[in-house]
């Protein structure tokens, strides 16, 4: 979402994007603490947003792309499936709309924020930060099986990927750590 809006003169350029999410106040990813692996499913997360509202493949193959890009050909599309059900079982459970902001934006909704609060208190086993988030997501008092399956379900997911590129990370820094010496053997 971005909106050609106006700045008052103040010496900045007139006419700037404003993103949606600045002008309505909405925090930033990295005001939150956002990990690589929350970036990566948000963005996801805004791509099947957007297939549902717009009835378009393009953002189904954005979805692709994002996910393969940052957690290869195998894991990308999982990713892409799990966030998919998610969204589904939110889309039948919940009783109103559901806010999100244009892919990439660095802005989160409290709809967007909802949903990543309700994954991370599933990642951090915490039961009294599942219920809360259930209800937060859901927007309604009673608690849903669908929804809580599938957001464990990615939960579990982002446990898995966030560890093994971490691993990743660290056989790629001993590698080069071991390289480093060899060259300095010769």
């Amino acid at each position: 979402m971005r909106n050609k809006t106006a700045k008052p003169t103040d010496g900045a350029a007139q006419g700037e994007d404003v993103c949606a999410g600045h002008a309505l106040g909405f925090p930033l990813r990295s005001e939150l603490g956002f990990s690589p692996i929350e970036n990566v499913t948000l963005d996801v997360f805004r791509a099947v947003c957007e297939i549902y509202t717009s009835g378009s493949a393009q953002p189904w193959e954005i979805a692709c792309k994002i996910s393969e890009e940052n957690l290869g050909s195998g894991d990308g599309p999982v990713l892409v499936a799990r966030v998919t059900a998610l969204l589904r079982a939110l889309r039948a459970e919940r009783k109103i709309g559901f806010s999100y902001l244009s892919i990439g934006c660095q802005h989160v909704s409290p709809d967007e924020l909802a949903v990543a609060g309700l994954l991370k208190a599933m990642r951090s086993r915490d039961e009294h930060g599942v219920q809360r988030g259930i209800m937060l997501a859901l927007d309604k008092p009673q608690t849903s099986t669908r929804t809580q399956a599938a957001a464990r379900s990615l939960a579990g997911l982002q446990m898995q990927l966030a560890a093994s590129h971490l691993n990743a990370g660290a056989e790629a820094q001993e590698f080069k750590d071991q390289t480093v010496q060899a060259v300095y053997l010769h």
